[in-house]
C-alpha cells in the first residue's frame, strides 16, 4: 500500500473544502456584479464620452479579487482572499475617453474619419506615378 494517507477524514481538508465552497459561490456573485459594473461603465462612455472613476476602481479591484479566488480554489496559494484578507490594492489607471476634450468644442460633432493622428504611422507606400518611375531604384 502507498505511504500517503487518505485525507477524507483530515479536518484541514475538510475546513478548507467548506471555505472551497464558500469561494465559489462568492465567484458566481461577483460575475453578476461585474457584469453590472461593464454595462453601466458602457453606458457612461456611450454618454459622457468618458469612463466612471470609481466604477473603473471597483472593476479593477474585483478583477484582482476573482485572480486571487481562483488561485485559492485551484491550490496555487494557500492565502484566503477577501473578507479573510485585505482588499486587493487598486493601481491608478489612465482610463478611456472617447475623444479629447481639448480638441472638440462644446456641441461639436466629430467624426471619425477626420481625425487625423500624426503619431500614427502610415505603412502605405507611394505609388509611383508612371510605369518609369516604378522601374527607377534610388542609391
Amino acid at each position: 500500500m502507498s505511504d500517503k494517507k487518505i485525507s477524507l477524514l483530515n479536518a484541514n481538508t475538510l475546513i478548507r473544502g467548506a471555505y472551497m465552497l464558500l469561494f465559489g459561490l462568492l465567484l458566481v456573485a461577483a460575475r453578476l456584479i461585474i457584469s453590472i459594473v461593464v454595462v453601466v461603465q458602457f453606458l457612461f462612455v456611450l454618454f459622457t464620452g468618458s469612463d466612471n472613476d470609481n466604477l473603473r476602481n471597483l472593476g479593477q479591484g474585483l478583477g484582482k479579487w476573482v485572480y486571487q479566488t481562483l488561485m485559492f480554489l485551484t491550490f496555487n496559494s494557500e492565502e484566503k482572499p477577501f473578507p479573510f484578507d485585505e482588499w486587493p490594492a487598486v493601481e491608478a489607471s489612465d482610463g478611456y475617453s472617447a475623444r479629447q476634450v481639448d480638441d472638440v468644442e462644446e456641441g461639436e460633432f466629430v467624426d471619425a474619419e477626420d481625425v487625423v493622428n500624426d503619431d500614427i504611422p502610415s505603412f502605405t507606400a507611394e505609388q509611383p506615378e508612371s510605369d518609369e518611375d516604378a522601374g527607377k531604384t534610388t542609391k
